[in-house]
């Protein structure tokens, strides 16, 4: 890692808290901390530096997806370059490595028009290092019916950065679909942009994270409020992203079972 790499993290900080972003928990506060060791369920996921910071997952061993809007300005997001870590280590140091935008979402239709910017919030960048080879990465699946409750979602939130670990909501759901965006109550504070919303599988003795939406956009407030479909948090589906990533991180493998997702991509580095 390079040497001038923990400075740039402390001015990234200084600039997320002199620009908040909108921020939501529903009905209270159940989130807990997790370890995101290296032999934990956690492990793919992680944080994103850029002109921002937000949350971010592995697709592949070298592949990070996570929000377009980590990137600040009106140059395009691909070809730009950012930092992807997670705390596999230990609570105090980050396993990171530098990487490439290689894909981002486009806005189709009217660029004003605030669903359609959210379908479109995502980037997916190359590493230059291959994390996912030592920590894992999830599978990116669409979301049945059945599985709109008892969902999860996991990032690094600032409020809660002391905790040494990632920060879970152990309960939410989908709350409905407007658009090309789903509406949720998974708890969303400023750097959750790009948590994923997911469940827990067990394969073969092994727990998987099942992705089925990112987290884009929440309302502003400072304390948990009640939740209301017409301010839920807003989150960007798989479906939307996979067709145009899949090619360029692996072809993906179909699979569908009774009262199991209905797998879109099980991608392979």
């Amino acid at each position: 890692m390079r040497p001038n790499f923990l400075p740039r993290v402390w001015l990234l900080l200084a600039a997320i808290l002199a620009s908040q972003a909108q921020a939501s928990v529903f009905d209270r506060d159940d989130r807990i901390t997790e370890s995101a060791d290296v032999h934990g369920d956690s492990a793919p996921i992680g944080m994103m530096w850029a002109d921002k910071l937000a949350t971010g997952f592995l697709v592949s061993q070298c592949h990070v997806l996570s929000v377009q809007h980590v990137f600040e300005g009106a140059a395009p997001a691909i070809g730009r370059r950012a930092v992807f870590g997670a705390l596999a280590s230990d609570p105090h140091h980050w396993t990171a490595s530098w990487g490439t935008v290689i894909a981002a979402g486009e806005v189709a239709g009217d660029p004003l028009d605030y669903d359609a910017a959210r379908a479109a919030d995502w980037v997916l960048m190359r590493l230059d290092k291959c994390l996912g080879k030592k920590l894992g990465f999830v599978t990116l699946a669409t979301e049945p019916p059945a599985l709109t409750r008892d969902l999860k979602s996991a990032g690094y939130p600032y409020d809660r950065r002391d905790r040494g670990g990632i920060t879970v909501d152990p309960a939410c759901r989908i709350a409905g679909t407007r658009q090309r965006v789903w509406l949720n109550d998974c708890a969303a504070l400023s750097g959750n942009s790009g948590s994923p919303i997911f469940s827990e599988i067990q394969q073969n003795g092994r727990t998987v994270l099942y992705v089925y939406a990112m987290q884009s956009a929440a309302h502003d407030s400072s304390a948990p409020v009640q939740f209301n479909p017409a301010r839920a948090n807003v989150a960007t589906p798989m479906a939307g992203i996979i067709p145009q990533i899949e090619d360029i991180i692996g072809r993906p493998h179909s699979k569908a079972a009774v009262d199991q997702p209905v797998v879109i991509a099980d991608l392979q580095p």
